[in-house]
């Protein structure tokens, strides 16, 4: 088909071309100034193994390799501790993530702008699997008088997700749910489109498939029924001593009434001066080198003991308190703590405190992280007995609180 006015299209040709070039000569500049200010660069994060072996896969390799010393890691790296073992990565911007034991994370994203006029923010991202960490965000120092430039922290489980400022953090995986505790700083929660702020020496908690619960106090009790508002045996498993010679009584356990609680009764009469232990004991078995606090707190009461003080080695009490430990170097050691309200014979009394007989007494142990040298590792039970002749004690409100 023939064009009838040619000039026409010929025009049309060269004004289309000419839009062109001028839609190219805007396009050009605007792109390059895009992508340089949104341009970014994979960091290398570095791993210092603490203890043990760590066990490590880039995103290139086959298989993991066991590392016993310290590497730098790229994006995509997954991390991995054992019982045994423990690491401390520190990223492009001074921020640290300790890896305790039994941990496993995926380094998603560790990035920076690409360029000094960069806009995006350092980007560190990491996928927790299971385990617990210490996360501690660095400050964002300014350059040359410059504000600084913005980052994320970003920590997700199968439960959370949690956006972290600058501070320090501890986000745990247990069976079914992740904790974000926080000792400074601030960090954002979110799950199931819900969303908490965390401050300072609080925490929260999510569940599987439900929203994070409202800030709670950081401070938390690790003791299962304390107050034995439950049967004894949720938590805690009997411990009565058959007494030597045979046909000595043994001591009873007893949850009862009294002034208006639920406690434990521990009671073994007409003992005629042979001695037994009767009570109950909680396996822990938690680490608690992460925390800044850990003390015993119970509610304890005396009705009666005819064996004065300690006995004569100063280990036999009407009512003992006892934990079981691993200090920092993995040895095995305990601290006791016993009561007393009568010593007619002046026994030695170590580790014992008089107190009132037939009330109510208060009792909460200084730090046992800074009154133990070597300081506690790994708790590994509470036991709370008596050991003697003849005792009739009570407690109640017993409370392992961590901070």
């Amino acid at each position: 088909m023939s064009n009838h006015k040619p000039e026409r299209a010929a025009w049309f040709v060269l004004w289309g071309a000419f839009l062109t070039f001028l839609v190219l000569c805007a396009a050009m500049p605007l792109g390059a100034q895009y992508y340089l200010e949104h341009a970014t660069t994979p960091q290398f994060a570095t791993l210092e193994v603490i203890g043990g072996t760590v066990r490590v896969r880039e995103p290139s390799a086959a298989a993991p390799i066991a590392v016993t010393k310290t590497v730098q890691l790229p994006e995509g790296t997954a991390i991995e501790t054992d019982e045994n073992s423990r690491a401390i990565l520190t990223f492009s911007d001074d921020s640290t993530t300790v890896l305790f034991p039994n941990t496993q994370i995926f380094l998603r994203q560790m990035r920076v702008a690409s360029f000094p006029w960069g806009v995006e923010p350092t980007s560190i991202v990491l996928d927790q699997t299971r385990g617990r960490l210490r996360v501690g965000a660095a400050q964002q120092v300014p350059q040359a008088g410059d504000t600084p430039r913005p980052r994320t922290f970003q920590v997700s489980t199968q439960h959370l997700v949690a956006t972290l400022a600058e501070g320090s953090y501890a986000i745990e995986i247990r069976s079914d749910a992740t904790e974000v505790s926080v000792r400074d700083g601030a960090a954002t929660v979110s799950a199931q489109n819900k969303t908490v702020m965390v401050g300072r020496s609080q925490r929260t908690l999510a569940r599987r498939n439900a929203a994070p619960l409202a800030p709670l106090p950081a401070a938390q009790d690790l003791i299962v029924n304390g107050d034995f508002m439950d049967p004894r045996s949720r938590g805690w498993n009997d411990q009565i001593e058959i007494p030597n010679p045979p046909g000595a009584p043994a001591g009873r356990l007893n949850n009862v009434t009294l002034d208006n609680r639920v406690a434990l009764r521990i009671q073994r009469m007409s003992s005629n001066q042979t001695s037994a232990i009767t009570g109950i004991v909680q396996e822990v078995k938690r680490e608690v080198s992460d925390y800044r606090s850990v003390r015993l707190a119970a509610d304890v009461r005396l009705q009666y003991h005819n064996l004065s003080g300690g006995g004569i080695l100063s280990s036999e009490y009407p009512l003992i308190l006892r934990v079981k430990y691993r200090d920092v170097y993995g040895s095995e050691a305990e601290w006791v703590h016993g009561f007393y309200y009568q010593n007619t014979t002046n026994n030695p009394t170590n580790n014992g405190e008089p107190v009132t007989p037939n009330v109510w007494i208060p009792y909460e142990s200084g730090n046992l992280l800074e009154v133990l040298n070597p300081r506690p590792f790994f708790i590994t039970s509470i036991q709370i007995y008596a050991s003697g002749w003849d005792y009739d004690s009570y407690v109640t409100g017993i409370r392992l609180i961590v901070e």
